[in-house]
C-alpha cells in the first residue's frame, strides 16, 4: 500500500459527501420546478437548483450585507482562493483543490448579490469582477497544467482554458454589438461545479483504490469541461453571428 494511500480517511470522507449531497437533494426536491422545459442552448446548472443554492447562500448573504462586507473584498477574496486552488493543485492536492474551486466559484455568486443587496452595484464594480474572474480561472487552469505537465491532457487543459475565456470574450463582445448572449451549456458556475467536484471526487477514488483507477476522473472532467466549454464559444459565436447577419436588400 502506498504511503500516501488512505482508504478509511477517504471512506469517512465519502459518507461525509454522501449525507451531504442526500440534504442537498432534499432541499431541492423543495423549490418549485421551472415552468418551461430548458432549451438547447440552457446551462447545465438551470434555474431550479441556482434557485435552491442562493436559498442556501441567503443566511451568510444576510450576514456579509449586516457587518458591511463590501462587495469587492469578496471580488478580491475570490481571486486569492483560485490561487491557492491553482497552488494545490499544482502541488497534486486534488481534493483541496476542488472545494477551494467550488468555494471560488460561491465568492463569485456573493459578490453579485452583496452588491446589488447593498446598493453598491456599479460599471465599476462590474468591470472589476469580471477582470478579476478572468485572472482568477487561469490561475486556476496554471495549477491543474502543471499537475498534467507530464501528460497529453496537458492539451486539454489548454484548450479548456482558451475556451472558457472564449465563452466569457464571445458574449462581452456580443453584447458591445447590441447582442443579448446568455445561452452557453457551460457557463462559469458550470465550469466551476466540472472542474471542483472532478477534482475531489478524483482524489477520493485514488484513495479508495489505493491508486489502481488513477486520475481518470479528473481526467475525464477536465475533458468534459473542454469540450463543453468549446461548444458553448461556438454556439454563442453562432447565435451572435447570426443576430448581427444585416437583412437582405
Amino acid at each position: 500500500m502506498p504511503p500516501a494511500c488512505r482508504p478509511g480517511t477517504a471512506a469517512a470522507a465519502s459518507l461525509v459527501v454522501a449525507a451531504t449531497v442526500w440534504l442537498a437533494l432534499r432541499g431541492l426536491a423543495r423549490v418549485p420546478a421551472a415552468g418551461a422545459a430548458p432549451d438547447r442552448g440552457a446551462p447545465l446548472v438551470g434555474p431550479r437548483v441556482r434557485a435552491w443554492y442562493r436559498g442556501v447562500l441567503a443566511p451568510l448573504e444576510d450576514a456579509l450585507v449586516g457587518a458591511q462586507v463590501p462587495p469587492d473584498a469578496l471580488t478580491w477574496a475570490q481571486l486569492a482562493v483560485s490561487v491557492l486552488a491553482g497552488a494545490a493543485f499544482w502541488a497534486g492536492w486534488l481534493f483541496v483543490g476542488g472545494w477551494l474551486t467550488i468555494l471560488a466559484g460561491t465568492l463569485d455568486i456573493l459578490d453579485g448579490g452583496v452588491a446589488r443587496r447593498t446598493g453598491a452595484a456599479s460599471a465599476r464594480g462590474a468591470l472589476v469582477d469580471s477582470l478579476v474572474d478572468r485572472y482568477a480561472e487561469f490561475v486556476t487552469f496554471v495549477g491543474v497544467g502543471a499537475f498534467f505537465r507530464d501528460s497529453w491532457l496537458l492539451l486539454a487543459v489548454a484548450i479548456a482554458c482558451f475556451a472558457s475565456f472564449m465563452v466569457s470574450y464571445t458574449r462581452a463582445r456580443a453584447e458591445g454589438l447590441g447582442v443579448d448572449l446568455r445561452l452557453g451549456n457551460a457557463q462559469r458556475p458550470e465550469r466551476y461545479l466540472i472542474l471542483g467536484c472532478g477534482a475531489w471526487l478524483s482524489d477520493l477514488a485514488v484513495h479508495l483504490t489505493c491508486g489502481m483507477v488513477g486520475h481518470v476522473v479528473f481526467a475525464a472532467a477536465l475533458l468534459s469541461l473542454a469540450a463543453l466549454a468549446a461548444w458553448t464559444a461556438l454556439e454563442r459565436a453562432r447565435h451572435a453571428a447570426r443576430a448581427l447577419r444585416r437583412p437582405e436588400p
